[in-house]
């Protein structure tokens, strides 16, 4: 005769079955979290790239869940443009992501070539947030690296693309390679909390002065909204219940 299970058994076998764990575990990484749109190949995608890689090495994103689209622009309307149409390999489109971010520079127009128009930049803002579902602008002036610069001090007065290069290389003590794959990590303390807050902080301190001002983000410069985009991915890394492998993981 079959042993009866004790009332301790049944309510262990009731709140720890390993299919319904399993089952758990699965919806949380198949959820369609970020999607976003880069301006380029190399600075800000590769930086959103790595932040995804350690959301994933910590288990807590699928590849589904987290996704840069396909790269086809380099204007700012046209980063829209990639990101209205993706399509990924489900047929899932940006309508079916919670968070949907395009991420574009002022990259102001120059005498040898390069750059595009105050208006190509300002239609992109505005199109964004008229259309629905709403997309959400990580904007950077003059350009991306500007975020990455507000990790080592506070810069508030006019500066080109090409000198913030140079300030860049100055506080990293190193060449700095638009196209490292690593950047993430060789910011100095950029995985660390006091870094990243640093950043924050110094970027939303430019964002409130230029707003008080009534400035318009095409003629806030320096100034970044990176920092919004990067309070939404730090609040979906903290959500969770355990957090101890991603500190971890960011730390290394």
């Amino acid at each position: 005769m079959a042993r009866r299970k004790s009332n301790r058994e049944k309510h262990s076998s009731r709140n720890t079955p390993a299919k319904y764990t399993k089952r758990r575990e699965n919806k949380l990484e198949q959820r369609h979290l970020v999607i976003l749109a880069c301006e380029d190949k190399k600075s800000a995608r590769l930086y959103f790239e790595r932040y995804f890689e350690i959301l994933r090495n910590a288990r807590r994103l699928s590849g589904l869940s987290c996704v840069v689209a396909n790269h086809q622009h380099t204007d700012p309307t046209g980063v829209l443009q990639d990101l209205l149409a993706y399509e990924g390999v489900y047929g899932n489109t940006y309508k079916d992501y919670e968070h949907r971010w395009i991420v574009i520079d002022r990259d102001e127009e120059r005498c040898g070539g390069g750059g595009h128009t105050r208006q190509n930049f300002d239609q992109a803002l505005e199109k964004a947030s008229k259309n629905r579902p709403e997309i959400k602008v990580a904007w950077s002036n003059p350009c991306f690296e500007i975020w990455y610069l507000l990790h080592f001090h506070y810069h508030n007065t006019a500066i080109d693309r090409d000198q913030v290069i140079v300030k860049l290389a100055q506080a990293m003590r190193a060449p700095y390679e638009k196209n490292d794959p690593d950047m993430f990590s060789q910011l100095s303390n950029v995985e660390k909390p006091q870094g990243r807050e640093s950043a924050i902080r110094n970027a939303r301190r430019l964002h409130d002065d230029a707003k008080q001002a009534g400035f318009q983000p095409a003629d806030t410069n320096p100034g970044t909204s990176v920092y919004e985009l990067v309070e939404v991915l730090l609040q979906l890394q903290f959500s969770t219940q355990d957090t101890a492998s991603l500190q971890s993981a960011i730390s290394e």
